[in-house]
């Protein structure tokens, strides 16, 4: 694996740390402006929603971690593909499980930012 596969792999982990931690204002940069993501229910969000939600007093991510990661570098972008595990509540809507996901990366002046990013349930090994 090359240096900016391993660059990704860090600073994903280190997305997972700042939402369990609920810190909208350090997760807005790793975030590009025209990000577009697909949630679990086949929902398009986009960064004011993925990063809004960390600023909501009824959200809460109990579990949080990614496994099973690999990344494609090619040129200024990159793809990763892994198991994000997941647990927590948005009101009264209970949330959890295993999912795959997708980050779709752009390398910026400003670093390696994610562009669009999409979660799939896990419904069977």
């Amino acid at each position: 694996m090359n240096s900016e596969a391993l660059e990704i792999i860090t600073i994903s982990r280190k997305i997972v740390q700042i939402e369990l931690d609920k810190d909208a204002d350090a997760l807005a940069p790793y975030i590009t402006e025209d990000d577009v993501g697909i949630d679990p229910s086949g929902a398009l969000i986009d960064k004011d929603v993925s990063v809004g939600r960390y600023r909501r007093d009824d959200f809460s991510l109990t579990e949080h971690g990614v496994s099973d990661i690999s990344v494609s570098v090619i040129g200024d972008t990159a793809l990763e593909i892994g198991i994000m595990a997941l647990k927590g509540h948005l009101g009264t809507f209970e949330f959890g499980g295993r999912y795959r996901y997708t980050h779709f990366w752009l390398k910026t002046p400003a670093g390696w930012k994610v562009r669009a990013s999409q979660l799939t349930p896990i419904l069977r090994d």
